[in-house]
This record gives C-alpha cells, sequence and structure tokens, in this order.
C-alpha cells in the first residue's frame, strides 16, 4: 500500500496511467463517465451564459413579472410600478399600423368632403337617422371581439400550462434519474436528453432548425442526426424511451420508477404535440371573416355619426375609437399562437434556461456522490468520485487502492 500511496504521488502522470488502465482493462465505460462529469463545469458556465443571453420573444411577460415582484418606496410607502410601466411602455403595446393609417386617411377624406362639399351636413336627417343602427351593430360587434379576445388568450394560457409540463416533467425526469441513480453515465445521458428536448421543443414550435444550444450538452453526432431528422422532438423522446429500457435491462432502477421515467418522457411528447395543436389550428375561418367585415362595416360608418356634432373633431375622435378595436383584433392574433418571437409571446426561452439550470444542479449532486467501486481483472479497485482536484482547476477523479503495490 506504501507503494501505491508513492505511485499516486505524480499526481499528472498518474490521471494519464489510470486513464489507459481503464481502457486496456475494458472499463470503457467508466473513462466515458469522469468525461462526462468533467464538463459538468463547463455546462455550467454554458447555462449561465445562455442565461445572460438577450432572448427574442416574451419579454413582455419577463419585464411585466420582474416589475410585479419588485419593491419599491416612495415617502416610506410599498408600491410598484405596473401603472408606470404600461402607461408609457411603447414595445408591447397592440398598434395595428397599415389598418390603423388606412382607416385614418378614410376618416379624413368623409370628414373634408362631407364638410366642404355639403354646408348643411349637420342638418341632414340621413346622417342623425344612423346613430340607432350603429349602436345596435356595435353591441353585438363588442361581444364578438370579447369572445375573440378571449379564445386567443385561452390559446395563449393553454400553451403555458402545456410548457409548465414540459419543464416539470424534464425536471422531474433528471431529479428521479440522478436521485436513483446506480449508474452515473446512464443517468447523466438521461439528464442530458431531458434538457435537449426542451430546446429541441421551442425550436419545433418555431421552425428553427439552429441546434447550436444543444452544444455543451450532446455529442456533435447526436445534434446531427438530430437536424438531419423531420421529427427532432420524436427523436429525442426516442432516445429517452431507449435510455428507460436501458435502464430496465440493467435492474437500475424499481420497476415503479421505470413507469414514472418512460411517463414523463411520453408526457413531455403529449405536451409538444398539444402546443403543436394550438400553434397549427387559427380559429375558424367563418369567425374571423365575419367579425373583420362587421368591424371595418361599423368604423366606416362612425365618421358619419360623429360629424354632425363635431365638425372636424370627427376625424380625431374616430381614429382614437378605431385604435382600440384594431388594437384588440390585432392582440387577438398575436396571442392566438404563442410560441414565437412576438414580445407578448410566451418566454420560452427563460422556461428552457430554468429548466436547464435546475437539472444542471441534479448533475452536479450526481458528481459529489462517490459511485460503487468497480473491480478490474486483476484485483484492483477503481472508486469514482469527485470534489477533489489535481493541478489546477477541478477534475473528475480515479482513485485507485490495491491490496499489492502498484
Amino acid at each position: 500500500m506504501d507503494k501505491a500511496a508513492d505511485g499516486l504521488g505524480d499526481r499528472k502522470c498518474n490521471r494519464v496511467s489510470i486513464k489507459r488502465w481503464l481502457t486496456s482493462a475494458q472499463h470503457g465505460c467508466v473513462w466515458s463517465t469522469l468525461d462526462a462529469f468533467a464538463s459538468v463545469g463547463s455546462l455550467v458556465s454554458a447555462v449561465g451564459r445562455a442565461r445572460r443571453r438577450t432572448f427574442k420573444g416574451g419579454e413582455g411577460v419577463t419585464n411585466l413579472v420582474k416589475i410585479r415582484d419588485s419593491n419599491h418606496t416612495t415617502c416610506g410607502i410599498k408600491h410598484n410600478k405596473y401603472w408606470a410601466y404600461t402607461l408609457t411602455a411603447v414595445r408591447g403595446r397592440a398598434l395595428p399600423m397599415m389598418p390603423l393609417l388606412a382607416y385614418t386617411g378614410y376618416c379624413l377624406v368623409v370628414v373634408f368632403m362631407l364638410i366642404t362639399q355639403d354646408p348643411q351636413y349637420y342638418n341632414r336627417n340621413v346622417l342623425k337617422g344612423l346613430v340607432v343602427p350603429v349602436q345596435t351593430l356595435g353591441l353585438s360587434l363588442f361581444l364578438l371581439l370579447a369572445f375573440r379576445t378571449n379564445s386567443s388568450y385561452d390559446r395563449w394560457w393553454e400553451g403555458r400550462k402545456l410548457w409548465d409540463g414540459i419543464a416539470s416533467k424534464a425536471q422531474d425526469m433528471g431529479r428521479v434519474a440522478c436521485g436513483w441513480s446506480k449508474d452515473k453515465e446512464l443517468s447523466c445521458k438521461m439528464t442530458r436528453w431531458a434538457m435537449a428536448f426542451a430546446v429541441i421543443a421551442k425550436k419545433t414550435l418555431r421552425a428553427e432548425r439552429d441546434l447550436d444550444e444543444l452544444a455543451p450538452i450532446l455529442p456533435a453526432s447526436d445534434i446531427k442526426e438530430l437536424a438531419a431528422s423531420a421529427n427532432m422532438a420524436g427523436i429525442a423522446a426516442f432516445r429517452l424511451t431507449q435510455l428507460v429500457a436501458e435502464a430496465s435491462e440493467k435492474a437500475l432502477f424499481p420497476a415503479g420508477i421505470l413507469t414514472a421515467l418512460d411517463a414523463n418522457a411520453r408526457g413531455m411528447l403529449a405536451d409538444l404535440n398539444a402546443c403543436m395543436r394550438i400553434q397549427t389550428c387559427t380559429l375558424p375561418l367563418a369567425y374571423i371573416v365575419h367579425l373583420r367585415a362587421f368591424l371595418v362595416l361599423w368604423l366606416a360608418l362612425l365618421p358619419f355619426i360623429f360629424i354632425v356634432q363635431m365638425g372636424y373633431w370627427a376625424i380625431l375622435i374616430c381614429i382614437v375609437i378605431g385604435y382600440e378595436l384594431l388594437g384588440f383584433e390585432d392582440i387577438g392574433v398575436e396571442i392566438e399562437a404563442p410560441f414565437g418571437r412576438d414580445y407578448n409571446d410566451l418566454p420560452l426561452d427563460k422556461i428552457a434556461a430554468d429548466v436547464w439550470t435546475n437539472l444542471v444542479e441534479y448533475m452536479e449532486q450526481l458528481e459529489k456522490r462517490p459511485a460503487a467501486p468497480v473491480t478490474a481483472p486483476n484485483g484492483q479497485h477503481a472508486a469514482v468520485g469527485s470534489g477533489t482536484t489535481h493541478d489546477s482547476g477541478t477534475h473528475s477523479v480515479v482513485e485507485l487502492s490495491a491490496d499489492n503495490a502498484v
């Protein structure tokens, strides 16, 4: 044992010799585990960079949550800046530019022509008689707009709940895999594929094929295979199922745990398919056509109503009312498919980054836990652990203990 201790004195040399010993003893799986854990530190750095990156999509939700949860005091009175932010916000505000410009031009022409071509316009009974029909039409129109906006918000909120399901199932899969682990390599792979699924899910919903975000957690061959597939999420779920099956063959987890792992893999794919249902199915065309036809008709009649009493001021009043109603319609269009990169969409990048952060913490805890001893063909024992450093920096460690001197 003294000789063994002396042999471990040259740490740099022994890390190389230990790796060669493991390879020659056909314990490559142990070394691949060490490589995986040696990269956990770099993975933590990658997650940190991802969280500092400026994401595009869902900034409105993120900013509003920050303001709501922040505490501000004025003269000792606690308050938040919800009102100040929402009243002065420029980005995220509904601004149907083209429809509003077209309506503004229409109002200018109508009001100018009536006033200049008919000096007695304010005495015309025809214009006065339009008040009741416009009021009646407006009542049903407002109900249609309210239903339109509520339907879009229901789709937005359902998408958020489905993404909560994806995130919670991915984190639960990593928690179970790392917490019950008897094989660090397999648990590490399972956790990394759960992390990958969150990224692949948002890429699928956004119709994006760039998978550079997966570089810190998956080998290049797997990323290339995913990029070449027409069903990236299906491939990721299939890999998770394969890992669960491998764990079952090796009897690494109890039967109930294996069932839970497989249920999480199936659940993530089911939640993503539900998101795809929202993304690829709009409100019925007949409803949209009917709503917009009567919205345009109602707005077109509006200048004839206000000109009798307001004259040229009818232009400004019509523009304000038009902005209100066209803005509601624009909001409904924007949030009915909430998985893109619009300001009011869901913050999918932040959700995926949170999943990564939590799963990396599970992997760090798994790294700290010592593995079961591995017996070599020549009678030596190898144990995988962590928390010790050789040279500068942190590395995963292989410790050899032998009955005979090395």
